[in-house]
C-alpha cells in the first residue's frame, strides 16, 4: 500500500448556540449535515456528488449522537445515504451532544467538548456508546475515530484499543498545546503507532515565516487553496508518508447566522474541492485515495507499514494571497 491520500469529511451538526440561549435548538442534520434549504442541497449530497464525478470515496467521520440534540431518528438515514453511494462511515464524537442531553434532562453533565478533558471511564462510556449507535445505523462496528476539535490524547487511544477501534486520527500537530491534547508534541504527518492503536495524523504544513500568518496550517480546504493542498500532499508523498485532509459536512455552503439559516453556496470553497478531487483522479497511480476501511483491510493483510514524517514547509507568498481571498469569503454575500 504506496503513500496516499485520505479525504475525510467531519459530518456533525452545530449546537446553534443552543447552550447559551434557550430560544434556540441545536441545527438539525438536514442543515448541518445534508445543507438542505428548498430544492438544493450544499452538504452531503453536493460533496458526494463531486466525490462519484471524478471516481473517488472519501471517509465520513459521521456524529451519532443527534437524538440528544432534539433529532431523533435523522442520523441513520445520513449514514444509509453515504452507504448506498459507495462511501465509507466512520466514528466521530462531540461530548456537548451528549452532554447537552443530560443538560435539557436536568441530570448532572460535564461542560466540555474535548473528549480528552473527560476521565478515563468517561471517555470510554461515551465511545462504547457512540460506536454502538454507528453500528446499529450502519450494520458494522467501526474501523476508526476522530474526536471533535481533534481533542483527543495518548489516553483516548488507550481506550479505543480496549473497545477494538485499531484506528484514530485526531492528532493534528497545528492544533498541539490547543484543542488537540496528545502529550507527544512531535509534529509529524503520516502515521504512528501507539501500542495497538494506529494513529494516521491530520495532516499540515508550515506557511511562509511571515507577519499575520499562523505557523502551521492543516490539509483543509476551508482555510487553504488549491495549490497550497496539492503541494503539500506532493511534498508530503514524496517523504514516503500519506495525507489527510480534513473538511466538513457543512463545508460547501455559506450560513447567515449561527441557527444556519439562508444557506447557500461558497463558490471558493467548492471550486477548491473540485479542482483537487480533479487533480487527484488525473494521477492515480502516483497519489492513490483511500478510505480508512481501505487502510483496515489493508493492517488486516500485512499489506500497510506505518511511517511518519517531518511535516514540510510551503515557501510561496501565494499564503498571502489566500489569507485576503480568505478574508472576502468569510462574507456572506462573496
Amino acid at each position: 500500500m504506496k503513500p496516499g491520500v485520505f479525504i475525510t469529511f467531519d459530518v456533525e451538526c452545530s449546537m446553534g448556540g443552543a447552550w447559551n440561549d434557550p430560544a434556540l435548538k441545536p441545527v438539525p442534520p438536514s442543515r448541518g449535515m445534508m445543507g438542505q434549504y428548498g430544492s438544493q442541497s450544499f452538504g452531503l449530497p453536493l460533496i458526494v456528488d463531486i466525490l462519484k464525478q471524478h471516481g473517488l470515496s472519501a471517509t465520513f467521520f459521521v456524529e451519532p449522537f443527534n437524538d440528544e440534540l432534539g433529532h431523533p431518528g435523522q442520523t441513520e438515514p445520513v449514514c444509509r445515504y453515504l452507504l448506498d453511494r459507495g462511501q465509507d462511515v466512520q466514528l466521530h464524537i462531540h461530548p456537548n451532544h451528549k452532554h447537552y442531553g443530560l443538560f435539557k434532562a436536568s441530570q448532572p453533565h460535564p461542560r466540555t467538548d474535548n473528549l480528552a478533558d473527560l476521565p478515563p471511564e468517561q471517555q470510554r462510556a461515551l465511545l462504547a456508546e457512540g460506536a454502538q449507535r454507528l453500528q446499529s445505523y450502519t450494520g458494522a462496528y467501526p474501523a476508526a475515530f476522530r474526536a471533535g476539535n481533534m481533542a483527543a490524547s495518548e489516553e483516548t487511544l488507550r481506550q479505543l484499543e480496549a473497545l477494538g477501534i485499531y484506528l484514530d486520527s485526531s492528532y493534528s500537530f497545528p492544533f498541539l498545546g490547543g484543542q488537540c491534547l496528545f502529550t507527544d508534541t512531535t509534529a509529524y504527518n503520516g502515521s504512528k503507532w501507539y501500542g495497538k492503536v494506529l494513529e494516521l495524523a491530520l495532516s499540515g504544513f508550515y506557511q511562509p515565516r511571515l507577519p499575520g500568518l499562523k505557523p502551521a496550517k492543516p490539509f483543509d480546504l476551508m482555510g487553504i487553496s488549491f495549490p497550497e493542498c496539492r503541494d503539500a500532499i506532493i511534498k508530503t508523498a514524496a517523504a514516503g508518508a500519506d495525507s489527510v485532509l480534513i473538511l466538513h459536512s457543512f463545508s460547501l455552503f455559506k450560513v447567515r447566522n449561527k441557527q444556519y439559516e439562508g444557506g447557500r453556496l461558497n463558490r471558493i470553497v467548492t471550486h477548491r474541492f473540485r479542482r483537487l478531487c480533479r487533480w487527484l483522479a488525473e494521477y492515480p497511480q502516483e497519489y492513490p485515495v483511500y478510505t480508512f476501511s481501505d487502510l483496515a483491510g489493508a493492517l488486516a493483510a500485512g499489506q500497510y507499514t506505518a511511517k511518519s514524517v517531518t511535516p514540510c514547509r510551503l515557501a510561496s507568498p501565494r499564503a498571502i494571497v489566500r489569507k485576503a481571498v480568505q478574508a472576502l469569503n468569510n462574507l456572506y454575500w462573496i
